[in-house]
């Protein structure tokens, strides 16, 4: 059976439309898979509000009033639950997080501290704590082997605390359907049969032009002889209004389209609406990723994607065989990369199926699930051996 211990889980956020919340949410579902949903309390600093997964989530504790008062109840509510529930394991969903979790060690000796890392923060600020705070921790999981790898190297975390979680993928929910053609008139983007759509999904904000919003619109002005390439950015931000001039000002306004952002219960047919997905970021300080969740609920719907050589994304492609991992300092890159794919059906749809294949074989929840399994071990909260573990 099952060690009935306790995880205090502090998250920044939860509820945010965001590749972190998102993240840790299957996190948490794996933990209460694995732990008992009353084994597991959740506390987020940041409350639900009108730009919320519609999706209801069950937590713990988020504070309410003035924002100046909300990291005080947070911390306060911390130590509550650390005293009261005697939890075994803290884990914390963000680096920033960290500093408090090792702080509760001095209302209970001999609690194990877990984080996760993903990407920018670890080398964009606060590099000098991170250097005294992650060798502390009992286990750091990053979101990719590029991450892990600087953590180790950059801060001295000892290998045998590192654990790499892949994100996972709701492989039933994502999945190739048959693209809507009613989704796009209402998009007002041009249907037909000659049509190729290439997509772009994520936060269109001033602090995310890293992901490479700007190299797909230059792409398409290089792409103008073909006229049937239409790409589709998904998402929305104070980015946004930029971007939409600058495709104004270069003609390209009956090829790229902003469709803003869409509800969960769209998210998988708004996927299917396109050829080839594309997020080919960049790296460098504040820049950068770890490897994002959005190519990969795009290679689960069947289609190849395209990202970048400088982060953890390039792990979500095998280069050539479900997609192109690309240069982001190159100019003809992508440009010649969608050329290639959106021009030659039988080669978009072998790496498409090849897509699908490795987000089932490699990122599904069942498997992020045991990884998890693997974790709790190793902070001595559960025993593998005592549980099937597929």
């Amino acid at each position: 059976m099952v060690q009935r211990k306790r995880i205090l889980y502090l998250a920044t956020g939860v509820f945010d439309k965001g590749g972190i919340s998102r993240y840790s949410r299957y996190q948490i579902q794996a933990l209460r898979d694995l732990l008992g949903e009353e084994r597991v309390a959740v506390l987020s600093l940041l409350a639900p509000d009108a730009h919320s997964f519609e999706e209801p989530f069950a937590v713990s504790f988020f504070p309410c009033g003035p924002v100046k008062h909300l990291k005080m109840a947070f911390v306060r509510e911390a130590i509550r639950r650390c005293l009261s529930d005697k939890p075994d394991v803290v884990w914390c969903n963000h680096l920033h997080l960290l500093p408090l979790a090792l702080l509760l060690r001095l209302f209970r000796p001999g609690l194990r501290v877990a984080v996760n890392v993903y990407g920018m923060e670890l080398w964009m600020q606060r590099q000098w704590l991170h250097r005294l705070t992650l060798p502390r921790a009992s286990l750091v999981a990053s979101d990719c082997h590029f991450s892990a790898d600087y953590a180790r190297e950059r801060y001295a975390v000892n290998s045998e605390r590192l654990h790499v979680l892949w994100d996972c993928v709701d492989i039933r929910r994502f999945a190739p359907r048959p693209r809507r053609q009613d989704l796009l008139h209402s998009f007002g983007v041009p249907v037909g049969q000659s049509y190729r759509y290439i997509m772009t999904l994520g936060r269109m904000d001033r602090l995310s032009q890293y992901k490479g919003y700007d190299r797909l619109i230059d792409a398409m002005a290089k792409l103008r002889e073909h006229p049937e390439f239409v790409a589709l950015f998904v998402g929305d931000g104070d980015d946004r209004p930029r971007m939409e001039s600058r495709v104004r000002d270069e003609g390209l306004s009956r090829q790229v389209f902003f469709l803003g952002s869409v509800t969960e219960s769209l998210l998988a047919d708004t996927y299917n609406l396109c050829d080839v997905f594309c997020l080919v970021s960049d790296r460098g300080h504040g820049r950068g990723e770890g490897i994002p969740l959005t190519p990969l609920e795009a290679a689960a719907c069947g289609k190849p994607i395209l990202v970048g050589s400088e982060d953890g994304s390039q792990e979500a492609v095998v280069n050539g065989e479900n997609g192109f991992i690309l240069s982001p300092r190159d100019p003809d890159a992508l440009p010649c990369a969608l050329e290639r794919l959106l021009l030659d059906d039988s080669l978009r749809k072998r790496l498409g199926q090849a897509a699908r294949s490795r987000i089932e074989a490699e990122f599904s929840y069942e498997g992020y699930r045991d990884k998890c399994a693997r974790c709790l071990e190793q902070l001595g909260v559960m025993n593998t051996q005592e549980v099937h573990i597929g």
